[in-house]
């Protein structure tokens, strides 16, 4: 197994070169995808009130970087799912089963405050990267290097 630390800072523009966490971290085969929330390319918030939508988008927003090491929601083991109210569950466990079809990873679920009050669900995943794009020796492609 590669054992290789790689960290990134910024995943076609998901994480601008100020934050303070990478979009996401490999460890040899594994991805660690940090907190997806609902905000737009143009950095306002997608979906204000209505947690379908906002899952929507934090779930495109991980396909996205996950993309980046040829992986996609079906490479998904594991995710931690923060929602802002347990009334929407519902809504959200909807909008999750359209985004992953059949595809099944463990997850937990807890409610919580968000950061940012517009926000209504943040989801956190870890996935394998597919055999033969694990970074060696560098960055993967669509990846910066940590300022």
């Amino acid at each position: 197994m590669n054992t290789t630390y790689s960290p990134t800072l910024d995943v076609d523009g998901i994480t601008g070169p100020d934050s303070p966490y990478p979009s996401a971290t490999v460890c040899g085969d594994i991805i660690y995808v940090s907190g997806q929330v609902s905000f737009a390319d143009d950095g306002s918030v997608a979906g204000i009130g209505d947690v379908a939508v906002q899952t929507q988008c934090s779930l495109e927003r991980l396909a996205r970087i996950l993309s980046v090491f040829g992986a996609t929601l079906d490479n998904v083991v594991s995710c931690t799912v923060y929602l802002t109210d347990a009334a929407h569950a519902g809504v959200f466990n909807q909008a999750w089963v359209t985004a992953f079809g059949g595809h099944r990873p463990s997850r937990a679920t807890v409610v919580s405050g968000l950061l940012d009050p517009r926000l209504l669900v943040e989801v956190q995943a870890i996935a394998r990267v597919p055999q033969g794009h694990i970074p060696q020796g560098g960055i993967a492609p669509g990846l910066q290097e940590p300022k």
